[in-house]
């Protein structure tokens, strides 16, 4: 789980930001917003906070409660994750192309990696730890 965790923290982070700076640098029209920076103390409450109900949330929906819906239709193969992933993606869809192909990218890593472990909580907490290293740092 550890590899798996690392390794989708470190493809996020390297991959996911390549690909989303060059494809919303080619098109940057399709950035139609940012997320906040806070400063301070709410930025610790945030980070901590914040960005965990972010990944609790975001995994119970695209991961458990989606497989649970389309699994009946496509089955528990690469369609679910492809299918999943084009969805964590499009939730995505204001901060542009490029993020939209990067957020495809990690949720296919942490579709698999629930897939593999049967538990939500590795995926919970890989999608934390990306999260913390590309808004906190």
């Amino acid at each position: 789980m550890t590899i798996w965790i690392v390794g989708i923290v470190l493809v996020d982070h390297y991959w996911g930001g390549w690909i989303q700076r060059t494809i919303n640098g080619v098109l940057p029209a399709t950035v139609l917003g940012a997320y906040p920076e806070v400063q301070g103390w709410l930025h610790v409450v945030d980070t901590f906070f914040g960005l965990g109900l972010v990944a609790l949330s975001e995994e119970i929906v695209f991961r458990r409660c989606a497989r649970h819906l389309l699994q009946s239709y496509l089955d528990d193969g690469y369609a679910l994750v492809l299918a999943t992933s084009f969805l964590f993606g499009a939730f995505h869809w204001w901060t542009g192309f490029g993020n939209i192909g990067a957020a495809m990218v990690t949720g296919g890593l942490l579709m698999m990696l629930y897939r593999r472990s049967a538990a939500l909580w590795p995926a919970v907490l890989g999608h934390y730890l990306a999260d913390i290293v590309n808004f906190a740092f």
